[in-house]
């Protein structure tokens, strides 16, 4: 099997820049493109001849070269990760290791499974989608994790956030949920960097909607230690077909970590599957 290996050398911080040429002689029969270009990275995967594109970085690295195999004219195209990030949602939840060898072996494997692909106003997300705070979080997370390490500078970003206590009235498909502190659409547990929240077993069609409504900073910091347990907490509802979500406040969205717009929003699944590569374990 050709790999095309997609390398962001920003990815972490830099480190990946650093690090990823132990790669290279692990995986011999790949192409190597290093760039830290996210619209170019997003083209060379849909534009490859090879018959996996592999994404080396973190969950913005993911998102751009996996919207790049979705938009590619080979339906069959795999898509692999090498994880050089920060918060490695996408791989915990795919049982990806984050071990570069271990990594290497399960794309020597190829074994596949196609994963549902859901869409923020026509753009595909791998994780989840945050509305109001969880972009403000995101944003911020993003200027500490380097700084500060992973689980820190999450945590020190969600603090903050939580400080302003903002709550946003949110119409889902006209239906009103008043006073959301936080509101996420997702098909996996895991928020960020160890945060992750209770959900039940989700079919191919399905996703989560999880909200919380109504928190003062008290209850709020008392729910902290449930977020990092997986404890149930707040309220989820499974969801199936398209779901509008307005604001008359100006609401922003970020999804897989990077702030991307506002309200209104539209989720729905994108009518393609990822070819994703998982370890045989995980092949269903």
């Amino acid at each position: 099997m050709k790999y095309c290996v997609i390398v962001n050398p920003q990815s972490h911080g830099g480190r990946a820049g650093k690090n990823w040429h132990a790669i290279e002689p692990l995986l011999p029969e790949a192409v190597f493109h290093v760039t830290a270009d996210m619209p170019e990275a997003r083209r060379l995967a849909a534009e490859t001849d090879c018959d996996a594109v592999v994404a080396c970085g973190g969950d913005g690295t993911i998102n751009a070269i996996a919207d790049g195999v979705l938009a590619s004219a080979n339906p069959d195209l795999k898509f692999g990760v090498l994880y050089m990030g920060t918060s490695p949602d996408f791989c915990a939840f795919h049982h990806i290791p984050l071990d570069l060898g271990k990594a290497v072996g399960v794309l020597k494997a190829g074994v596949t499974k196609r994963v549902p692909v859901l869409q923020a106003n026509g753009q595909n997300f791998f994780c989840s989608c945050n509305l109001g705070m969880g972009a403000e979080v995101a944003s911020a997370a993003n200027r500490l994790r380097p700084w500060l390490g992973d689980k820190p500078g999450t945590l020190l970003a969600l603090l903050k956030s939580l400080l302003r206590s903002r709550k946003y009235d949110f119409a889902l498909n006209d239906e009103c949920l008043p006073q959301c502190n936080h509101l996420l659409i997702t098909r996996m547990p895991y928020i960020a960097s160890g945060l992750k929240i209770a959900l039940p077993r989700l079919a191919e069609d399905e996703y989560a909607v999880w909200y919380v409504q109504k928190l003062s900073l008290g209850k709020w910091l008392a729910l902290l230690p449930k977020f990092y347990r997986g404890i149930p907490c707040g309220t989820v509802r499974v969801c199936r077909g398209e779901l509008q979500i307005q604001a008359e406040a100006h609401v922003p969205y970020e999804f897989d970590g990077d702030p991307h717009g506002a309200l209104p929003l539209q989720i729905r699944f994108s009518e393609r599957q990822l070819n994703l590569i998982v370890p045989e374990t995980d092949h269903v």
